[in-house]
């Protein structure tokens, strides 16, 4: 479902930010007086009131399913708990990751630094990739995940799922398919799975994995950039325990 995000305290009369005053004229087309469902950063909705191009009126409500933004149909069944961890890659690639990422319903996102990816991300990269999830949030209805990081290699080993996978680009001893690694999982089953930057993992990191109780895992598919691995993982993953 698709809700109204809002980026402050809940108070009314609410003053819209720039952004969230161009999100509801330009994107959503909605004109003075609408009346939509919007959800602050507790999860509390909100009956929301377009009184102005700059304000909005907030009553808390309970009944918000005839509020949303959109007919748009979605899935209303529960979504497998899956954490993703990626390696930064270059050039800010990883944010249109953790944006499919994030509108696939994954919960958690993890960024680690690893011996073959970038080693730091600014600030105000930080901020921008923040952005870029709310807006995610807010196109695709899903929840919001937690992000964590950037943090190091031997960091993002500490899992308390009850899969744990890492994707390496060479056979290691125990290499098998995503299908085989999954096959007594189901809808409660917790997974995670680690995903290198550009040229993946080296050996001594996938070595140290396995050692932790992480499966090794190889793609029955053509060679991928990181970017689209991490998708193709989660999806795949998702699909095989949702159906």
């Amino acid at each position: 479902m698709r809700v109204f995000l809002l980026e402050k305290e809940a108070i009314s009369p609410y003053i819209l930010s720039k952004d969230e005053a161009h999100y509801l004229k330009r994107v959503l087309r909605l004109s003075l007086g609408a009346v939509f469902a919007s959800k602050d950063k507790n999860g509390v909705f909100y009956k929301a009131t377009l009184m102005d191009k700059e304000t909005l009126k907030l009553e808390i409500t309970d009944e918000y399913e005839s509020l949303l933004l959109d007919g748009l149909s979605s899935y209303k069944g529960p979504f497998a708990d899956i954490s993703i961890a990626i390696g930064i890659t270059k050039n800010r690639k990883y944010e249109k990751t953790i944006r499919s990422l994030t509108e696939m319903g994954i919960r958690k996102i993890v960024l680690i630094k690893t011996a073959l990816s970038e080693k730091e991300i600014k600030a105000h990269d930080m901020e921008r990739l923040m952005s870029i999830v709310r807006e995610a949030v807010q196109q695709s209805g899903a929840e919001h995940p937690e992000i964590i990081g950037p943090i190091e290699f031997e960091k993002a080993l500490e899992s308390d799922s009850d899969i744990s996978l890492i994707l390496h680009q060479n056979p290691l001893s125990g290499t098998m398919s995503l299908k085989e690694a999954l096959e007594r999982a189901d809808i409660k089953t917790r997974v995670y799975a680690i995903i290198g930057a550009e040229s993946g993992f080296e050996e001594d990191e996938a070595l140290k994995a396995i050692e932790r109780g992480f499966r090794p895992v190889m793609l029955n598919t053509n060679i991928l950039r990181a970017e689209t691995a991490a998708v193709y993982v989660a999806s795949s993953i998702q699909t095989l325990i949702q159906g």
